[in-house]
């Protein structure tokens, strides 16, 4: 399983993978911020910062399909990570 950066949708849980989830869209500037509209059946869509995408170890399979549902993820915690600018 591989670590891959993403936000999670709070109304559902899903977690939206950035670069491959259709529903992460970049708004206006590069770094943000950006709008995560969630997947049907949830109709959820907030705006978000680069600096809340947080890492999470997932199978790569998974991450090819641009989100993983609660207890296909895990968040990685501790550690330190840095999104290139």
């Amino acid at each position: 399983m591989t670590i891959h950066m993403g936000i999670m949708c709070e109304a559902c849980r899903t977690v939206h993978f950035i670069g491959t989830s259709p529903g992460v869209e970049l708004v206006k500037t590069i770094g943000g911020p950006y709008t995560l509209a969630c997947k049907p059946p949830c109709e959820a869509v907030r705006q978000f910062r680069r600096d809340e995408m947080r890492p999470y170890r997932v199978s790569d399979e998974l991450f090819s399909t641009g989100y993983a549902e609660p207890g296909e993820y895990e968040l990685v915690e501790g550690g330190s990570f840095r999104i290139a600018s």
